[in-house]
C-alpha cells in the first residue's frame, strides 16, 4: 500500500511527536552578527488528534522510538496549529 506524505512532513528537516504535538521543523543555516553561522529552526506546532496520530504512526512506521527527537538549534521560531 502506498502512504501519501501528511502534509506536516512536506518540506520539513525534521518531525516529531510530543505529548501534546506533532512538530515539524525547518532547519537552516544563517549567519549572525560578526558573521557566526547559527543553526535556526523554525517549527510548526500542530495539535494531536486521532487523525494526525494515525498519519504520523502510518508514516512513520518503521521509525524506532516512533516519537523521534528534536534536532538542537541555537534559536528557534514557534507557529501553533490547532
Amino acid at each position: 500500500m502506498i502512504i501519501k506524505e501528511p502534509y506536516f512532513c512536506q518540506n520539513a528537516s525534521n518531525v516529531y511527536r510530543t505529548k501534546n504535538y506533532i512538530v515539524k521543523q525547518k532547519v537552516s543555516l544563517r549567519e549572525g552578527e560578526s558573521a557566526a553561522t547559527l543553526l535556526i529552526s523554525d517549527d510548526i506546532y500542530y495539535a494531536r488528534d486521532r487523525k494526525r496520530d494515525c498519519m504520523y504512526e502510518a508514516w512513520f512506521a518503521d521509525r524506532h522510538p516512533i516519537n523521534g527527537k528534536r534536532i538542537k538549534s541555537a534559536m528557534f521560531t514557534r507557529i501553533y496549529v490547532d
